[in-house]
């Protein structure tokens, strides 16, 4: 139900032409109506379906379990690593624990260390699959269809590109999406960095310099601090859900945490 209400409330376009609602100021001072949705970006996990979390609490299961085998971290390493930087992955690279895959002046390192290409992988394999703990969603494929087919949809995730699509295969809806923007395309940043959404843009052919264009961006997610990076970086985004997972309080329809 509240992934129904979300994917409703972004086409707004006609509303604002009727209230007359002011959103951008171009270059001359003049007021216009905000810009049609040119693109829309879904989040993948928690957003597009919800199952208590179940795959969340397993990848962050994964995670710590790969970053003690194979690091010999401690345990509770990987989350306060996801506190401190946004993503494990992003810590475990910030401080030195792995190194990036295709980072050619890391050639000695590599043969030491592990590489965030093998945390991906690995990390992103389930047990039971994805594709058995996600059932067929008709309701959730029709109101995606009935999407103007002129506003173009891609999915932003901080997974990797595979665990997506296995999770929109599931869902039976992979048919409906352009493409996926990954943690890959956004140089391992997290959302919670604007680098992110710029270049989840400039994939997609946006200009981040034009306010416009940004507007035109629409950006549907469960996450708080992902809905206010988009909303800092211009975006038009759409908070799904009523408790935020990544603060542990009742949001509120401004997209602030009750309790943070």
């Amino acid at each position: 139900a509240d992934a129904a209400q979300a994917l409703k409330l972004y086409v707004q376009h006609a509303t604002d032409k009727i209230i007359g609602r002011a959103e951008v100021e171009d270059v001359e001072g003049e007021y216009r109506l905000r810009p049609e949705p040119k693109v829309v970006f879904f989040d993948c996990d928690d957003c597009l379906y919800f199952d208590n979390w179940k795959v969340a609490d397993m990848l962050t299961k994964n995670i710590e379990a790969w970053c003690m085998e194979n690091l010999n971290l401690p345990k509770g390493k990987a989350y306060e690593l996801y506190k401190q930087h946004g993503t494990a992955l992003r810590g475990l690279l910030d401080e030195g624990y792995i190194v990036m895959h295709d980072d050619s002046s890391a050639a000695e390192e590599k043969k030491e260390k592990k590489t965030s290409e093998e945390f991906l992988h690995d990390v992103h394999l389930l047990d039971p699959p994805v594709t058995e703990m996600l059932q067929r969603d008709d309701k959730l494929r029709a109101m995606l269809e009935d999407i103007d087919p002129k506003i173009r949809k891609y999915i932003f995730t901080a997974s990797s590109r595979q665990h997506a699509a296995r999770c929109l295969e599931a869902l039976g809806i992979s048919d409906q999406f352009l493409d996926i923007i990954d943690t890959r395309t956004c140089g391992l940043d997290t959302k919670h960095s604007p680098a992110a959404f710029q270049r989840a843009m400039e994939a997609v052919g946006i200009d981040p310099s034009s306010p416009r264009e940004t507007q035109s961006c629409v950006f549907v997610d469960d996450s708080v601090k992902n809905i206010r990076t988009a909303h800092a970086a211009g975006w038009r985004p759409v908070l799904v859900g009523r408790v935020g997972r990544d603060c542990g309080g009742v949001v509120s329809s401004g997209g602030l945490a009750e309790s943070e």
